[in-house]
């Protein structure tokens, strides 16, 4: 007889290490104070829902709330700020949250679900991201659906995964920014340093949460794969371009938009009297 039981505390540890390396980096490379705070306020927000958050499990719900959350994407559009020409922020008191960071991680979980109706929602979603417009986003959810595609077998899916691919080509040069100090190219600040730390920062953003979402999970596959999908794309933007830094970079949007779809994922409970009974939970 054996029992495996979820484990809420492990399904927080792919945003957990990350988070913490990055503010490891802010602290150590004399950022403000408040930069600190905010990532901390934002990790202590997305562990608590983490640990206490729910979904309604009626299906309905959940497809209506990956609609309303696509829909919200288009909202910087409306409300601003404009910032050369791009409108992919979200007024929240004292900071600007990044739409695209803060909800694209969410109605991945729930389209992940539907094979038939969450293609529909990415391509939704893909629309708002295109006029922001946020090529780093629209890679992001070309990566995940991509993913989806295979998984489910869905030809829907693959050809959301093309147009995002081709519409984050298209818009990449659109709406270039300054790129900003603790938010952009910090790998490479971290290099220009010391290369063992740059790496070390590197394996907590893309190898620890893969390890966690995808070799030995506590999220169903298809939404640990999308996730890991996205995280791994916008690390990945980040790189080649001056588009922030998911977890390790000053920002509270992607903290909070990661803890939130982890908060959501499906759950295996694994239940063993002589043989193996998987009983799947939704949030």
């Amino acid at each position: 007889m054996y029992a495996r039981v979820f484990d809420r505390r492990r399904l927080a540890l792919p945003l957990l290490f990350p988070t913490i390396g990055g503010l490891y980096y802010l602290w150590s490379y004399d950022a403000p104070a408040r930069l600190l705070a905010v990532n901390a306020g934002a990790l202590a927000l997305a562990l608590a829902w983490i640990m206490l958050g729910r979904l309604p499990t009626d299906r309905r719900v959940q497809l209506t709330i990956a609609a309303m959350a696509a829909l919200a994407l288009f909202l910087p559009l409306l409300i601003g700020p404009e910032v050369g020409g791009v409108n992919r922020w979200l007024p929240a008191g004292p900071v600007s949250l990044h739409s695209g960071a803060l909800l694209l991680s969410l109605i991945t979980v729930l389209a992940a679900r539907e094979a038939r109706l969450g293609p529909v929602v990415m391509a939704f979603t893909g629309a708002a991201l295109a006029l922001q417009p946020d090529a780093a986003a629209l890679a992001a959810l070309a990566a995940a659906s991509a993913v989806l595609a295979w998984l489910h077998r869905s030809a829907a899916f693959a050809i959301v995964a093309a147009a995002g691919a081709a519409l984050a080509v298209m818009t990449f040069a659109d709406g270039t920014l300054e790129p900003q100090l603790f938010t952009e190219n910090v790998l490479k600040q971290v290099a220009d340093r010391s290369f063992l730390q740059a790496v070390a920062l590197a394996i907590l953003l893309f190898v620890v949460p893969l390890w966690h979402l995808v070799i030995d999970p506590q999220t169903q596959r298809t939404e640990g794969y999308a996730l890991a999908a996205l995280l791994v794309a916008f690390g990945a933007m980040a790189m080649i371009a001056p588009f922030p830094y998911p977890l390790i970079g000053y920002g509270a949007s992607s903290i909070l938009g990661f803890g939130l779809a982890l908060g959501v994922t499906a759950r295996t409970h694994h239940i063993s009297v002589g043989q193996p009974l998987e009983i799947l939970e939704r949030t």
